[in-house]
């Protein structure tokens, strides 16, 4: 038996002990967290594979409060595994969640085409059950899959769509490339054109704006966006709308930046946080001092509007900062950007991807012709 197909192997084993370490009670407060930020306070899943596919996630790739990963944990916590299989658990963290068209087979290897980063893969199974036999060339696997040497493993469970299904696995394709545009990002010439596409699209804003930073009304926002999406395209009238629904009733001002590096960002009440940069005495006022502390404390905010606004006013930062974090001692240019990694970690993991989605011309294609629902 090769390197390759014991260690297939004794992934069965592994994978059973790893599940059941990630059931000790040390985790349940992240699990619960993770669980119901994915299902809800109540868990309903209509769909078994999208429970398990979410414990197989929560496992290699969240990061738990010291930035490691449950599997992590595992491999410290057994000095006995030898370093291959180090290695092997280890390289669980680099998933690879796709939809890949299925383009031959070889024994125990298919061989597949990712419809996502367009890259080829050779996959395997340590499962005894024939299901490589269910996948002839010209259908379509969903699955997440880890490396095992050159080779990859599926991981989780895999959904089968067959020749006749084409439009539904391409729906998901372009599902998983729209939600994570960082699994494009695995193909290093679509890297490449997506960083191309975003310095396009920043000086093309810049050249509409006046600026990369623009403060609007939120009535003003659907309109000044089509504006420019109709003039970076040269189409008028067929730019989409601007969604509002993430933003709160009482909000009344929006800020609009195209960061060169961080790409194109929205942020509520972005005038009230500017005006607290520029006089740190209005932090007394609730409406100012609650911006802020969102703009801290909330992961779905990303690190540019406070790291500009600290820029521009770097006399006052320490002041509103002290103020939003409760912190009398805390200076920005010493503890900002540990505040921000704290509170920003998803973002800083992926701050060296570009912040737009680009799919494939097959992909796109599909899209064109309305078969997406």
């Amino acid at each position: 038996m090769s390197s390759i197909d014991q260690l297939v192997q004794r992934s069965v084993t592994l994978k059973r002990e790893v599940l059941d370490y990630a059931r000790k009670p040390r985790f349940d407060r992240a699990f619960r967290q993770e669980i119901r930020a994915r299902f809800g306070r109540v868990v309903v899943v209509e769909d078994e594979a999208e429970l398990s596919n979410f414990f197989d996630w929560f496992i290699q790739q969240h990061r738990l409060h010291d930035g490691r990963a449950v599997i992590d944990l595992f491999v410290e916590a057994h000095p006995d595994l030898s370093d291959t299989e180090r290695e092997f658990l280890l390289g669980w963290r680099d998933v690879r969640e796709g939809v890949f068209e299925v383009t031959g087979r070889d024994g125990p290897v298919l061989h597949t085409m990712n419809l996502i980063d367009e890259l080829p893969y050779r996959i395997r199974t340590n499962t005894d059950e024939p299901i490589f036999d269910r996948m002839p060339p010209g259908s379509f696997i969903g699955s997440r899959i880890v490396p095992v040497h050159d080779d990859w493993l599926l991981s989780g469970t895999t959904a089968l769509y067959t020749a006749q299904d084409q439009a539904n696995a391409y729906n998901e394709a372009i599902r998983l490339a729209t939600e994570q545009p960082a699994l494009v990002f695995h193909n290093p010439q679509r890297l490449a054109h997506a960083w191309d596409l975003q310095r396009a699209q920043h000086a093309a804003f810049v050249a509409h704006f006046g600026n990369d930073e623009v403060t609007l009304g939120v009535d003003e926002l659907d309109r000044a966006m089509r504006e420019f999406w109709d003039a970076y395209s040269g189409r008028s009238g067929t730019a989409p709308p601007t969604s509002l629904d993430w933003l709160d009733d009482t909000v009344e001002t929006i800020g609009v930046i195209y960061d060169q590096q961080a790409g194109l960002g929205m942020y509520a009440d972005y005038a009230l946080a500017e005006q607290a940069f520029a006089d740190p005495d209005l932090m007394r006022r609730r409406r100012h001092k609650d911006v802020v502390k969102a703009y801290v404390h909330d992961d779905s905010v990303d690190p540019v509007p406070l790291q500009r606004l600290a820029a521009r006013h770097p006399d006052n930062a320490d002041r509103v900062l002290r103020a939003a974090t409760g912190k009398p001692a805390f200076v920005w240019h010493e503890h900002g950007e540990q505040l921000l990694r704290k509170h920003k970690a998803d973002w800083y993991a992926s701050s060296h991807l570009p912040r737009l989605t680009v799919i494939s011309d097959r992909l796109a294609a599909h899209m064109r012709a309305g078969r997406p629902e």
